[in-house]
This record gives C-alpha cells, structure tokens and sequence, in this order.
C-alpha cells in the first residue's frame, strides 16, 4: 500500500484508534476490572481490522498503545494488552466468517501466551519462585489435601490461568461478535471530515505540551536510558547496583524538568508493587536482606517507568515513538501505526471522551445488555466524531546534548556495574 493510500485509511479509521485509546487508558486507571474496561477499546480495534485489514487494525492497536504509555506511562500497561494483540484479528476472522470455536481458539492462544509471560515476570522476575512457592506453602497448608512445594505452585497458577484464559477468550469473542454484527447505522465510517455526534470538544486538536513546558532531556535520551536502566534491575539486585540506580535516578529527577502529573499515580503503584514482593517474602519466610533487595528493586522498576513518562512529557514520548515507527516501517504493520499516531495527535481529547461515554451511560438500566449496548453506541459516535489535528500538531523538533550523552553514559556505567557484580 503506498503512502498515500496508508494516510487516506488512517484518516478513516482514525476515529477507532482514539476510543480504543480511551477505553485502553481508562483500563490502566481503575483499580479493578480493566478487562471490562477494556472491551470497548478491543471492539473499536476489531471494527477497524474489520473495514480496513489486518495491517490498519494492528497498526491502529499499535498506535492507541502507544498513546495511552505518552499519556500515562507505561505502567500497567499488560492490563489491555491481550486485547491490543488479539482484536484486529478477532476483526478479520469475523469478516472472513471464522466459526465461533475458531474465534475462541485464537483468542486463547494469545490470551494464555500473554498471561502466562506476564505471570513469569511476576513469579521470576520480581517476586522469585522460592518466595512464591513459600507463601503458596504458608497459605495451602491450611487447607486439608492440598498439596505443597513449587511444583504444586505452579500447576495451582497453571490451572488459574486456564480458567481464567477460557472464561476471558468467551466473554471477549461473544462481546466483540455481537458488536460487530449489531454496528450501529451511520451516513458514513468514520473520516478526517464530515460531521458525526459529538464533535465538540472531542474533535478540537490540543497542545502538545502543558503550558509549553521545554524539557531539560531528549525524549529520545530518556527512553534509551530508562531502558538501560530497566536491564540493569532485572539483570541483578546487588546492593551495590541498586545503590547506583537510585543515586542516578535523584539526580535524573532533580536535573529534568519533570511533569508533576504521573508523580502520584506513579508513587501509589510502587508501593503497590514493593508491598507485594514484601509480603510473598514476609509470609514465605524467606531471607530478609534478600526479601529486601527484591522489594527495592520492585519499586525502583516503577519509579524509573514513572521518570521517564513525567521526564519525556506526552508529546516528547509520542515524538519519539513516532521516530521509531518510521524506522521500522517496512515490516507489517509499522507504517500504519505511524500515520495512525500523527492522526491521534495531543491526549487532551480523551478527557471529554470519557464525559461522552458518562452521557451515554445516563437512565440505562444497569444490566450487562443495555449496557453493553450503552457502550457500542459511545464507540461508534466518539469514532464519527473523532477529528484529526493538523500533521504539524503531532510533531515536535528534538534536540541532544551534552546533558543527553552525560545521562546514557551513567546508565551504562551502571550496566558494566551490574555485569561485573553478578561475574
């Protein structure tokens, strides 16, 4: 598909891509239930697979991903994950007329390999398998005939995630297949021009950045050097390494011109996180100066998600992201997702989104099919309403530095750090 051709259907499907956004990013906020949450934003990402093929619907999913981390950051960002890979193909073989079992089956696959990478992480990565199996041991053992021991750990998550992954994989496939079928009729799909319900102030293009705030940093730096970072804490837990990255992280902080925004959300979810490493090793009986050293490593994964979205800003994190789609866009799905992600432009529509969908949900009976229908018709007005700002809104000038260079360096002095403790 040439360029040309790839901008027309991101401006059609542009629509889609903003709801999905706004059902992504309002699944990472609530504390519970973001899968229901996130439903609507896999139904939007479906329909634009459905109109458009798999390329467009993929790299819309790409693309509303990608705003909702510039936005938030990219904490809890696994929580609509599953929907973000599996949608756009729930929406192909919808169109192809894939039998339901079919549907299902695929959804499971993607659900359960997602699940179970992320349940790894936890279980490995963050908590330790002793640590996990120990707790599971303390809590089990109060129960008469439950089996003990890591191997009776796993298969117990094992069989959870199976439940879960077969319960979830229905309910989305028969969500996603009703909504389908049931699209709401509309003079046109939706498009960059024409009028639709709601246009407003959901289709006003915003500023870049609040208050025109110039960050201190390279967005492009800061990403680099998050992730450095995120690779030194997963790669070891030596005091030593630990000390290191939250001495370079204060001074990062304290020399970024930082968002006070994610600040809080970002604090709130870090002592989430530690506090559950705390309590698998409290409650296991493991090694204390072991149990702690996990827990600080919890919250600084967070803490460094958190600097880099507060650092980067909205637009800086777009920005780059943006740059990279472009580098990558001869594989499948790259070049969509970038002209996807011009058309999205600043975050700030996504606030009155959601006062729409408040609107929608007013007098309806507060039972799963009225509901569900309450939602659909919130999905496809928000997507005719939908109106993308001017290309020079979605783009900003970057600049390195010295202070870019000074700030990678130190992350990589950390890594050679880590890689000689762990020797």
């Amino acid at each position: 598909m040439h360029d040309d051709q790839l901008a027309s259907e991101a401006d059609a499907q542009a629509g889609l891509a903003h709801v999905a956004t706004a059902s992504f990013l309002a699944s990472r906020v609530v504390p519970t239930g973001g899968y229901a949450v996130a439903l609507a934003g896999g139904v939007a990402l479906a329909r634009a697979a459905q109109l458009a093929g798999m390329r467009m619907g993929y790299g819309a999913s790409l693309a509303a991903m990608l705003q909702s981390i510039a936005v938030l950051g990219p904490s809890r960002v696994s929580v609509p994950l599953t929907q973000a890979l599996s949608a756009p193909l729930l929406g192909r073989l919808h169109e192809h007329g894939a039998h339901l079992a079919a549907q299902i089956g695929a959804c499971a696959a993607i659900r359960a390999g997602d699940q179970t990478l992320f349940t790894l992480f936890y279980i490995w990565i963050v908590g330790g398998v002793e640590a996990y199996a120990a707790t599971y041991d303390v809590l089990a053992g109060r129960i008469p005939g439950v089996p003990d021991g890591t191997t009776a750990a796993l298969v117990a998550t094992a069989l959870v995630l199976v439940a879960w992954t077969a319960f979830a994989s229905v309910v989305q496939v028969l969500t996603y297949r009703a909504a389908l079928r049931g699209w709401p009729a509309a003079p046109a799909e939706p498009s960059a021009g024409g009028a639709g319900p709601g246009a407003g102030a959901a289709a006003t293009p915003r500023a870049q950045s609040a208050g025109g705030r110039q960050p201190r940093y390279d967005p492009r730096a800061v990403t680099l050097a998050a992730l450095l970072a995120f690779g030194v804490l997963l790669a070891t837990t030596e005091w030593i390494v630990l000390a290191g990255v939250c001495g370079w992280l204060a001074v990062a902080w304290l020399t970024a011109r930082a968002e006070a925004a994610p600040i809080r959300a970002g604090l709130a979810l870090a002592a989430l996180l530690a506090g559950g490493v705390l309590a698998f090793g409290l409650i296991g009986g493991l090694d204390m100066e072991l149990t702690l050293r996990r827990t600080l490593r919890a919250a600084l994964l967070v803490l460094v998600a958190t600097w880099l979205r507060a650092t980067a800003g909205e637009a800086g994190v777009r920005e780059t992201a943006r740059r990279t789609l472009w580098r990558l866009r001869r594989m499948p799905a790259m070049a969509e997702a970038a002209h996807m992600l011009d058309r999205l432009g600043a975050g700030g529509a996504l606030g009155a989104s959601g006062r729409a969908l408040v609107a929608q949900m007013h007098g309806v009976r507060r039972r799963p099919v009225p509901l569900a229908r309450a939602v659909l018709r919130w999905v496809a007005a928000e997507a005719r309403a939908f109106r993308t700002p001017p290309p020079a809104a979605a783009r900003g000038a970057l600049c390195t530095t010295w202070r870019d260079a000074a700030l990678v360096a130190a992350v990589i002095g950390l890594a050679a750090a880590a890689v000689l403790s762990s020797g």
